[in-house]
C-alpha cells in the first residue's frame, strides 16, 4: 500500500467498475425485474445460496449476498411472494450467523470473516414475521405440488384452487420441487439458527430435527440439478456438468457486485469468485453435520471431557460458524454450558473439599486465576488453527504463572492453614492439575507446528524429540493425578543431571499406572504418541549418519539457532522442565551406537506402538465419558497411527537390508497422519 501513489485510481475502489454505479442505476436499467419466470426464480435462488456460502468463506457481504439487487431492497418484492419470502428469510438467517460470530469474537478480521455491513441493510423491519410469508408460500407450493402428483381430477381441483407456477403442464411437477426444496431448506436453517440460540442448550434437540429436515432437502436441491440443467422432465435427461453457481448453469439475473463497490473501504477491491454449485451444495452439507456435532454434544460434560471435545472437534475442520457456535455453546454468559461459573466447574474437577474452599484464600485466588486462563483456553480452542497456535503460543506464560502460583499456594496453606492433610493433598493436586494442563498445551502448540507445515525437515528430529519429552512429562502428572501422588516437580539442573540416564528426554519416575480409572484412553494415547516420537527421533538420526536423507543447508542460521527460535517460548516455563540444545545434541548423537543398532532401535519402538494401540483400544471401549465426536475421533486416530507405524516399519525394512552398492533416498509425507510422516524409500 505505501507503495501506491496518493489520487492513483487503483486505490479508489469505486472507480473502476465495469457492471451499475449506483443501486438506482440498476432499477432503473431493468437489471432486476420483480416479474420473474420460475426458471429465473430458482436461479436467483441458487445464486443466493452460493453468495452465502461464499461470504461465510471469508468475503465481504457486498460482494456476496448484498450483491443481490433484490436483497437491497427486499420491499420492492412484495408483488412476487415466492421471491419476497425467500430474500426476507435469507437476509434475517444473514442477520442471525454475522451476530453470533460477531458474538463469539474468534475470528480474524479480513481473514476469517468480515462482519462490518459497510451501511448494507442487514436488519429489516419484519425480518421476524419471515417464517410466516415462508410458510404460507410453502402451502401454495405443496398444494400444487400435490395437485400434480394426483390423479386427473385431482388436478382439475388444483388448477381451480391455485395458478400453476409456469405455463407448460408436462414441466409444472419438477418445477413446483424444485421451489418446494430450495424453500423448505431455507426455513429449515432459519428454524436451526433460531434453537441453536436458546441458552443452556434447550434448543439443541429441535435444532437436530430441523438439521435433519435441511440435509433432506438438501438431497432434494442436488436431485433437482438435472431437471433444471435441461429444463425438462427428470426422466429424460442425463446427468449434468458441474458449471456455474446455480443448478441450470445459467446465469442468475439481479445480480452486480459493482453496485456496492463505493461501500467498501478505500482500497484496492478483493478479486473473489462466487462458489460453483456444487462447492455450495458441499459447504452447506458440511456446515450441518458439524452443527449436527454440536448438537450431539450431551450437556452433562464435565470440563475435562469438554476440552477433549473441543480438541476432537477441531480435528474435523469445522467451519467458522459452526466454531462460533460451539464456542457459545460452551461459554454461554460467561458460564460453563450456560449453567455453572467456571471457577465452580473447576472445583469439581479438582474435587476441593468445601471445608478447603472456604477456609483457604490462597486456593480460591487459584481457582479464580484458573477459571479466567481455562476459559482463554476453551475459546483459543475454537478459532483456527492458525491462530491457534499463535494463541496458544501468548497464553503459555498465563499457564507458567497459574503453576507458580499453585506452588506458592501449597507452601502459604502448609504453614498458616489448621486444615492439616486436607490443604496439602488439595494443593498437591491443583500442582498436577495445572502441570498436566501446562504439558497439553505446549503439546498442542507443537502438533499444529506440523499441520501448518511450518518445521522443515532439518528440524524433525529436534521437534520430536521436545515433543516426547513433553509428551513424558504430561503422563507423568497424569498418572500422578490418577493415582493421587504427590508430583515431583524437576528444576532444569535436577533434569539434566536425568537427562544423561535415558536417551531421547529427560527422565521422570512414573507413578505406577493404574490397571482401570477415568481417562486411561489418555494415558495409552500419550503413550503411544511417545513411543511414535522415538521411533522418528532415531530414524531420523540413521538417515542422516547413514546420508539416506539429504538436509538443506541453510546458510542464515546454525541448527543451534533454529533450536533457540523454536522452543525459546517452551524455555521460559518451569514445566515442562525447560530442555536446551546441549540436551538435545547429548541425546541424539550416539556415535557408539551403529547405524543398524539405531535402525532396529527404532523399528522397536514403531513395534511398541501397536501394543499401546491394543490398550488403547480396550481402554477406549471402556470409556463411558467420552462423547460420540471424541469415541469417533479416537478410532480414526488409532487407524492413522496403526498405518504410520506399519508403513515405516516397512521402510526401515528395506533400508535395513539394502546392500553397500545400492543408493536409496528417504523422503517424508504427511499421507497418513498430520502431525507423524511416513518413510518413502526410493533409488536415487
Amino acid at each position: 500500500m505505501s507503495a501506491l501513489e496518493i489520487m492513483d485510481p487503483k486505490m479508489d475502489a469505486g472507480m473502476a467498475t465495469t457492471g451499475f454505479k449506483t443501486f438506482e442505476e440498476a432499477i432503473e436499467s431493468g437489471a432486476a425485474p420483480i416479474e420473474l419466470t420460475i426458471p429465473q426464480l430458482v436461479d436467483v435462488f441458487d445464486h443466493i445460496l452460493a453468495c452465502e456460502a461464499t461470504w461465510q468463506n471469508g468475503h465481504a457481504l457486498a460482494q456476496t449476498v448484498f450483491s443481490c439487487l433484490y436483497l437491497l431492497n427486499v420491499d420492492r418484492t412484495a408483488p412476487n411472494a415466492l421471491l419476497h419470502a425467500f430474500c426476507k428469510t435469507t437476509r434475517a438467517s444473514c442477520s442471525m450467523i454475522r451476530t453470533a460470530i460477531a458474538l463469539a469474537d474468534i475470528h480474524e478480521q479480513e481473514e476469517d470473516f468480515i462482519t462490518m455491513a459497510y451501511g448494507l441493510p442487514v436488519e429489516g423491519e419484519g425480518d421476524s414475521r419471515c417464517l410466516a410469508l415462508l410458510n404460507t408460500v410453502e402451502e401454495v407450493v405443496a398444494r400444487q405440488l400435490r395437485g400434480c402428483k394426483g390423479g386427473l381430477s385431482t388436478k382439475k381441483k388444483s388448477l381451480e384452487d391455485a395458478e400453476p407456477l409456469q405455463d407448460d403442464p408436462a414441466l409444472e411437477e419438477g418445477y413446483c420441487h424444485a421451489i418446494l426444496c430450495r424453500l423448505r431448506f431455507r426455513k429449515a436453517l432459519y428454524h436451526i439458527l433460531t434453537y441453536m440460540d436458546k441458552p443452556q442448550g434447550r434448543g439443541l434437540e429441535m435444532a437436530r430435527k430441523h438439521i435433519l429436515v435441511a440435509l433432506s432437502e438438501l438431497q432434494n436441491i442436488r436431485s433437482s440439478s438435472a431437471f433444471l440443467s435441461f429444463g425438462q422432465a427428470p426422466d429424460s435427461v442425463v446427468e449434468s456438468k458441474e458449471r456455474g453457481s446455480t443448478a441450470s448453469g445459467r446465469v442468475a439475473i439481479g445480480f452486480d457486485e459493482c453496485v456496492n463497490r463505493r461501500l467498501l473501504a478505500p482500497t484496492p477491491p478483493r478479486s473473489i469468485s462466487i462458489l460453483s454449485w456444487e462447492d455450495t451444495l458441499a459447504y452447506f452439507e458440511k456446515l450441518l453435520q458439524d452443527l449436527d456435532r454440536i448438537c450431539s454434544l450431551p450437556m452433562t460434560l464435565g470440563l475435562e471431557e469438554i476440552l477433549q471435545f473441543v480438541m476432537d472437534y477441531q480435528k474435523l475442520k469445522p467451519d467458522l460458524f459452526a466454531r462460533a457456535r460451539l464456542q457459545l455453546l460452551l461459554l454461554h454468559d460467561g458460564k460453563l454450558l450456560g449453567r455453572d461459573p467456571l471457577a465452580i466447574a473447576l472445583v469439581k474437577v479438582f474435587n476441593v473439599p468445601q471445608s478447603v474452599m472456604a477456609n483457604d484464600h490462597q486456593t480460591q485466588a487459584f481457582t479464580t486465576q484458573a477459571a479466567r486462563v481455562t476459559k482463554q483456553l476453551l475459546k483459543i480452542m475454537c478459532t483456527n488453527t492458525a491462530w491457534q497456535r499463535r494463541k496458544l503460543g501468548r497464553i503459555l506464560q498465563d499457564w507458567g504463572n497459574l503453576l507458580q502460583q499453585s506452588k506458592v499456594t501449597r507452601d502459604v496453606s502448609i504453614e498458616g492453614s489448621q486444615l492439616g492433610d486436607e490443604v496439602i493433598q488439595t494443593e498437591n493436586m491443583l500442582t498436577a492439575w495445572v502441570a498436566e494442563q501446562t504439558c497439553w498445551v505446549v503439546r498442542q502448540f507443537l502438533m499444529l507446528g506440523f499441520q501448518l507445515d511450518l518445521y522443515s525437515l532439518s528440524e524433525f528430529c529436534m521437534v520430536y524429540w521436545y515433543l516426547d519429552h513433553v509428551l513424558l512429562s504430561a503422563l507423568h502428572y497424569k498418572l500422578a493425578k490418577e493415582s493421587q501422588t504427590t508430583p515431583a516437580i524437576d528444576s532444569p539442573d535436577s533434569v539434566k543431571k536425568k537427562g544423561k540416564k535415558k536417551k531421547g528426554s529427560a527422565a521422570l519416575k512414573q507413578p505406577k499406572t493404574p490397571k482401570d480409572g477415568k481417562f486411561m484412553y489418555s494415558v495409552h494415547l500419550l503413550q503411544c504418541y511417545s513411543d511414535l516420537c522415538k521411533g522418528f527421533i532415531w530414524m531420523l538420526t540413521a538417515l542422516t549418519r547413514d546420508r539416506k536423507l539429504l538436509h538443506r543447508e541453510t546458510i542464515f542460521n546454525t541448527e543451534q539457532e533454529r533450536f533457540f527460535q523454536r522452543f525459546d517460548l517452551l524455555h521460559k516455563l518451569m514445566i515442562p522442565a525447560p530442555m536446551s540444545y546441549f540436551h538435545y545434541k547429548d541425546s541424539t548423537s550416539q556415535m557408539h551406537i551403529s547405524v543398524k543398532e539405531l535402525y532396529q532401535l527404532s523399528y522397536d519402538h514403531f513395534m511398541a506402538v501397536q501394543q499401546h494401540l491394543q490398550e488403547l483400544g480396550a481402554s477406549a471401549a471402556k470409556a463411558s465419558e467420552l462423547s460420540a465426536v471424541s469415541r469417533t475421533q479416537l478410532a480414526l486416530e488409532v487407524k492413522q497411527m496403526e498405518q504410520v507405524s506399519l508403513r515405516n516399519r516397512v521402510a526401515l525394512q528395506i533400508v535395513h537390508q539394502v546392500g553397500p552398492g545400492d543408493n536409496l533416498r528417504v523422503s517424508f509425507e504427511f499421507s497418513q497422519h498430520p502431525c507423524f510422516p511416513v518413510a518413502v524409500v526410493k533409488k536415487s
